[in-house]
């Protein structure tokens, strides 16, 4: 469905045909930051960081993830992650490595 407004209308199809505004609260703002989990399996040794820093490039066309590129060029797929316009970062400390959480 055509989300854009309309002159001749004046409003949108989709609300037209809906009778509200979609729900966008869902999209992220690309190139944004965000802190990615980083999976039990692939952490290491026991106190090894948690989540790294990451910027979002986009969603996956296959899959229900969000596209991440990390400080290697490597893209990451991924569903968990907290993007930093929401994130408390008054309990984190960052470097190149990773993320850990003080305690």
């Amino acid at each position: 469905i055509n989300r854009t407004w309309s002159r001749v209308i004046d409003q949108t199809p989709y609300f037209m045909l809906y009778g509200h505004k979609p729900d966008i609260s869902h999209l992220q703002i690309f190139g944004s930051y965000a802190m990615v989990n980083i999976p039990k399996t692939q952490r290491g040794q026991k106190g090894g960081c948690i989540a790294k820093r990451m910027r979002f490039i986009g969603i996956d066309t296959t899959s229900k993830c969000s596209r991440f590129v990390d400080s290697s060029h490597k893209i990451v797929l991924s569903r968990s992650a907290i993007f930093e316009e929401d994130a408390d970062w008054s309990r984190i400390h960052s470097n190149d490595t990773g993320v850990y959480f003080s305690k």
